[in-house]
């Protein structure tokens, strides 16, 4: 199957294990998922079908799951397959955040070089969050969520101080590569090393039996997006996120 054949709901469920919250619940088909607030995608209930149960009543257990964990309602609905529902929310009063693309691409090794300059890690080495999300350290929730998977990979390329300038990490999943968290230092910007490090994890998921890749973006960043075009990603379907007005 080709990286383009896959339902947006499948390829969600699967990246949501890429990803992968440390509090979660079924409510019929929507995931909710919880992580002490850090990152969007970790802390939003993700609609894959159906509640099962009539939708005021869903939404109110939703409010009421997150309540309980001091954080607010929010989900992230893909597009266009929950048109209808993302619809309902907005008359709803609930607040759209922010749109992500999905981009995907069926993956092929760039090369058959290693590039000895990006280095794979199996945890995030010193300096990585520094460049991923600013100065302060990465809390404990992040790095459950960052090295839960069994298949992980944290990639880095560091200056000639030795000072982490670019980072990256690769999660496999049912044949699946998911590529995220490609972030280079603004003082090292514009010389290629994101093209770098995204080739670097798509040929180690490659030798981990992944055939396919996906990841995602926010619809606004176009310069990111025109990176991922350059490497033969295509957009696969948005999802929006949505919190409670």
């Amino acid at each position: 199957m080709s990286a383009g054949a896959l339902a947006s709901e499948e390829l969600e469920e699967v990246a949501a294990r890429g990803w992968p919250a440390p509090d979660t619940e079924w409510l019929g088909r929507w995931l909710l998922r919880a992580g002490d607030g850090w990152t969007r995608r970790a802390n939003s209930a993700l609609v894959l079908g159906p509640p099962g149960i009539d939708l005021d009543d869903a939404l109110a257990r939703t409010a009421a799951w997150y309540g309980a964990r001091g954080l607010p309602p929010a989900f992230s609905v893909p597009l266009p397959a929950h048109r209808e529902f993302d619809d309902a929310l907005a008359a709803g009063g609930w607040v759209a955040e922010l749109d992500t693309d999905v981009l995907t691409a069926d993956l092929v090794r760039p090369d058959a070089v290693r590039d000895n300059e990006v280095r794979l890690a199996d945890r995030p080495p010193p300096g990585w969050d520094a460049v991923y999300r600013g100065a302060a350290p990465l809390p404990p929730v992040a790095l459950r969520i960052l090295t839960a998977p069994p298949t992980v990979a944290f990639a880095s390329t560091v200056d000639s101080a030795g000072t982490v300038v670019a980072t990256g990490r690769g999660v496999v999943v049912d044949g699946w590569l998911g590529i995220a968290a490609i972030e280079v230092a603004p003082s090292h910007r514009g010389r290629g090393l994101a093209r770098r490090v995204t080739k670097a994890l798509q040929r180690w998921g490659s030798g981990r039996g992944a055939d396919r890749c996906y990841l995602q973006v926010a619809t606004n960043n176009a310069p990111a997006l025109a990176l991922y075009a350059s490497l033969g990603f295509a957009r696969h379907h948005t999802y929006r996120q949505r919190t409670a007005g």
